[in-house]
């Protein structure tokens, strides 16, 4: 089959690589469109302590039935849609049975451990993969994965109807948590974005923005926080400004919601979490019954029209390079999606 292979950091090529040989309790499917994110990004550059290379990377996969085997196949069949959960997990940890299948003891995720979804076909697990409707726009179902995280960290978050968020960080993780805390009844979002391109593409999405790095930034966040600050804070942009913004502009008892990675130890100031009561909540990926949600939001029909406004750039597999080069530098795009044939 044809796949984009990481050779070695920063080489990334179209080739041939062996088609992959299901397992009970395994499906194959015929990729027909993946997106790039940013962990994508940070795999080329060989930027994640446990991937090996060569690697087939991509895990927001969208595409259709080519084979099922064992456990769960009756509820398949050939060519249905169908988008996957790319987590592997064990089953049997602690965390698993809580229900915290992102973070299983035994945690390994296809596109980073095991080869994921650029290439003509992908091997998921059948038990985490969700049928579509026929007649859905698969661009839009390649979105799942992405918006699977956003629903994840706002349900983590505790955000109850009628409250306050702030989201720091307008790309495209960001965006998408801004649309869930609002479809989750927030009654006021606020994002803090420092591209223009991307703070009006927010405002234009009928958020409320302001530009970090205006010198009256504080005293707009606060301003339009009602004064007395935010009830949930979101920190998707993965600085340190960012994060002491999340500290100073979350309400007394509320909830800072630590996403993005950043290069290494950011200093916190502690006495200010003591004194406002703050709850600081970790978010790794997303669990499987946030995959689910995020299913279910698609299906609904409800978000089509703002969630198809996100993808920003198709590109056909042979020129997956460029895409990863459009998808890390160019801060007008949201979501860039490889198209497999």
């Amino acid at each position: 089959m044809k796949a984009a292979i990481i050779q070695r950091p920063g080489v990334i090529v179209v080739g041939e690589a062996p088609k992959p040989v299901i397992q009970p309790g395994e499906a194959l499917i015929r990729v027909r469109y993946n997106g790039i994110c940013g962990t994508d990004v940070h795999l080329l550059h060989g930027n994640h302590p446990t991937m090996k290379m060569p690697l087939i990377p991509g895990h927001e996969i969208v595409g259709e039935v080519e084979e099922v085997s064992g456990k769960g196949a009756e509820r398949f069949q050939t060519g249905d849609v169908v988008v996957a959960q790319e987590l592997i997990t064990c089953g049997i940890c602690d965390a698993c049975a809580k229900g915290s299948d992102n973070v299983c003891r035994e945690l390994q995720i296809i596109g980073i451990h095991a080869d994921g979804g650029l290439a003509q076909y992908v091997r998921v697990m059948t038990h985490k993969m969700y049928a579509l409707p026929k007649d859905i726009d698969l661009r839009l179902a390649a979105l799942v994965e992405p918006l699977a995280v956003a629903v994840h960290d706002v349900r983590k978050s505790g955000l109850k109807v009628g409250e306050t968020a702030l989201v720091i960080g307008g790309g495209p993780i960001g965006l998408l948590i801004a649309i869930v805390a609002r479809a989750n009844g927030a009654g006021k979002v606020v994002i803090g974005e420092v591209n223009e391109y991307r703070r009006n593409y927010a405002k234009n999405l009928g958020f409320d923005v302001a530009d970090p790095l205006d010198p009256d930034a504080g005293e707009q966040i606060r301003r339009l926080g009602g004064g007395c600050g935010f009830d949930v804070s979101f920190e998707a942009a993965g600085a340190d400004s960012s994060i002491a913004a999340c500290i100073e502009h979350t309400k007394n008892t509320g909830t800072i919601v630590a996403i993005a990675m950043t290069k290494g130890p950011v200093p916190v100031d502690t006495g200010k979490i003591f004194a406002k009561e703050l709850t600081i909540v970790g978010v790794r990926v997303h669990s499987h019954y946030n995959f689910i949600g995020a299913v279910n939001m698609v299906k609904s029909g409800l978000y089509n029209d703002v969630l198809m406004g996100l993808v920003s750039r198709i590109y056909p597999l042979d020129q997956t390079a460029r895409a990863f080069e459009d998808a890390e530098k160019n801060k007008e795009c949201f979501k860039v999606l490889i198209e497999i044939n």
